[in-house]
């Protein structure tokens, strides 16, 4: 009895020390709400709406207004949505591309694994609905589990598209992760947002729960401003 007494006190002390390392590690995550204006959503966060508490490892860093999902276009905070397609997760690329934007200088605010369903892929790719390949690739995107990537940084959504590649991989050049790792066209393992009202769109579909506004500490050995 009495060593069962001692283990419980004992586990309950590691669970209590665990959950509090978990609370000072990890940013808090905003999720998005409806607000009149135009440029900005607004952010419930711990009962505040409208404004991001940042945590490190040495507890609060940093008080801030939540950035939309979307980010700023034009900034700094400017974000795009990037997804591995299910040829490139079957095929382990996923650390591959990661890697490059991370190398870049490009921070990652945003990762989830999804199986998409059919209406999911439909919905991604409703703006090409009239065209003939529409229903395929609708099929092959819900085919399996995608890399859903929210990425921030100054110029990403066109900087975030050359580095993808050209659509038909065979137009890519050599050093674009299309053209160092895709052939054909109805597999070219990645996709990325075309334009601000695209990665806005996608952004809000995909991560409805909001992204992670945190902090790079590098940050100034990658912009001078």
């Amino acid at each position: 009895m009495m060593f069962a007494r001692t283990a419980s006190r004992a586990f309950a002390r590691v669970r209590s020390t665990t959950a509090s390392r978990s609370v000072s590690s990890f940013a808090v995550r905003a999720a998005a709400a409806p607000v009149a204006s135009k440029a900005f959503a607004g952010f419930a966060l711990a009962g505040v709406t409208g404004s991001a508490v940042l945590f490190g490892g040495n507890g609060v860093t940093a008080h801030c207004d939540a950035l939309p999902v979307f980010g700023v276009p034009g900034t700094n905070q400017e974000r795009t949505f990037l997804a591995v397609k299910p040829d490139g997760v079957q095929r382990g690329l996923i650390g591959d591309i990661i890697g490059r934007f991370e190398k870049r200088g490009y921070k990652l605010v945003g990762l989830k694994m999804v199986w998409p369903t059919l209406e999911m892929a439909e919905g991604h790719y409703a703006d090409l609905s009239k065209k003939p390949f529409y229903g395929g690739l609708c099929k092959f995107f819900s085919s399996g589990p995608v890399v859903c990537m929210c990425w921030e940084g100054k110029d990403i959504i066109k900087q975030g598209r050359q580095m993808l590649g050209e659509t038909q991989p065979l137009a890519s050049k050599p050093g674009s992760i299309r053209g160092d790792f895709s052939i054909d066209l109805g597999r070219n393992i990645c996709h990325g947002s075309d334009s601000p009202d695209a990665a806005a769109h996608e952004l809000k579909m995909w991560f409805p729960e909001g992204v992670n506004d945190w902090g790079k500490s590098v940050d100034s050995s990658v912009y001078e401003n």
